[in-house]
């Protein structure tokens, strides 16, 4: 059987999701003969070529229901890759009656085969949520689908999208939308198929999924920084769950290591050094469920940031920012001098920047101007240029070696 996931390089947790995927691909090469397939909205990058290396099928596409709305998060775009299983495999030629679907955030503990071998589904197939009791609010986390089915029935579910767009663009995105137009028609799932990590008997499960509280959330948790939502799902069982995890995720880079990426330069969140600011959005966060620190929005068509050089010290200008658009071009003048011009890269990753500052002390202007600005339609009336991590001048004695 095929195993389907989906993954968009826009997320703002690119990096983090992708070491949940190198856990759930090594884990069913460990225990399951299944053949996975990542549909994949993005660029190429060492994640897609540590995919490949692995035996994954990479299916590049996107959701087509961006031809019905522009509004799409990056989250959202990513959650209804789902909804392309049945072309996906009519444009390959896979005659498949059936497909396994699940998000990232799973791992193999065992074959899942011999639980999958006698489910028929007439559409989908899935387990409860929260409460094990409760299959009308399902999980579409992991589904058992019945592709020729599902193809039928997807003029409709785009009906259905289109005369709940609000709540379906809004978590938890496609599982709102799949709960409304599949109510009363759905099938169980057996709850050792979707084992939620926080359950008890989490080790005995075949295929374990952190929904809620991820691996990389524990050290939150145990230093009681989590959010409530995050912090009351922390059971013992999840924190048993997550030494399970990190020892499959040491062993996927040990049998294949990822590739490096270029680049190296590091620059740490904040924002400091400036004593006056244009064209830059208030603080947001931090967002621990996306793994982000506090983030301000710089707005287009520039960020002024106005500083002063002490006397007898040289100053060095840091940034660090991310944007989903690779159109996007960061130009840095200095007192109206060009110092740097920083194409976005690529949109999965936030990158860095270091300028020396070659000025006198006394007061100066910085200018970051963008060759692109992003309306809003949701009612914001900012037009986003780029996500900031950090913006901080640095200044040092002038003697001090780099």
């Amino acid at each position: 059987m095929r195993w389907f996931f989906a993954l968009n390089e826009n997320s703002p947790a690119f990096w983090d999701y992708a070491n949940l995927l190198q856990v759930a691909v090594h884990s069913a090469r460990q225990h399951t003969a299944l053949r996975p397939v990542c549909i994949y909205d993005g660029e190429e990058n060492a994640l897609i070529g540590w995919l490949r290396a692995a035996g994954v099928t990479v299916v590049r596409r996107s959701t087509f229901l961006g031809a019905f709305t522009v509004e799409f998060s990056p989250i959202a775009r990513g959650a209804y890759l789902r909804l392309e299983i049945p072309a996906i495999c009519r444009e390959q030629g896979w005659d498949d009656e059936f497909a396994l679907y699940t998000d990232c955030d799973v791992m193999f503990q065992g074959d899942v085969a011999p639980w999958l071998a006698s489910l028929r589904p007439r559409f989908l197939a899935a387990a409860p949520e929260n409460d094990r009791a409760d299959h009308v609010h399902f999980n579409s986390g992991v589904m058992l689908i019945n592709l020729p089915a599902w193809e039928r029935e997807l003029p409709a579910l785009t009906a259905t999208f289109l005369a709940h767009r609000e709540e379906s663009l809004a978590p938890p995105y496609d599982q709102a939308l799949l709960q409304r137009h599949f109510h009363g028609r759905t099938d169980a799932l057996p709850l050792e198929l979707n084992w939620k990590a926080y359950w008890p008997g989490a080790e005995r499960a075949a295929l374990l999924h952190f929904h809620g509280p991820k691996p990389a959330h524990k050290y939150l948790v145990l230093n009681r920084r989590a959010p409530a939502a995050i912090q009351d799902l922390a059971s013992p069982a999840y924190l048993q769950a997550c030494h399970r995890w990190d020892a499959a995720l040491l062993a996927a880079l040990a049998s294949q290591p990822l590739p490096a990426d270029p680049g190296g330069q590091r620059v740490e969140p904040g924002f400091e050094g400036f004593t006056a600011a244009a064209g830059l959005g208030v603080s947001e966060g931090p967002f621990p469920l996306i793994m982000l620190p506090a983030v301000r929005w710089g707005l287009a068509p520039a960020t002024e940031l106005t500083f002063t050089v002490p006397a007898g010290c040289r100053g060095e200008f840091e940034a660090k920012f991310q944007c989903p658009h690779t159109d996007q071009i960061v130009t840095v003048l200095l007192d109206d001098r060009e110092l740097a011009c920083a194409p976005v890269q690529r949109v999965s990753d936030p990158q860095s920047l270091m300028v020396a500052l070659p000025v006198g002390p006394g007061q100066h202007r910085l200018r970051l101007g963008y060759a692109c600005g992003y309306p809003q339609s949701n009612g914001d009336p900012r037009v986003l240029a780029v996500l900031f991590h950090a913006l901080r001048f640095r200044f040092v004695a002038a003697a001090a070696t780099a």
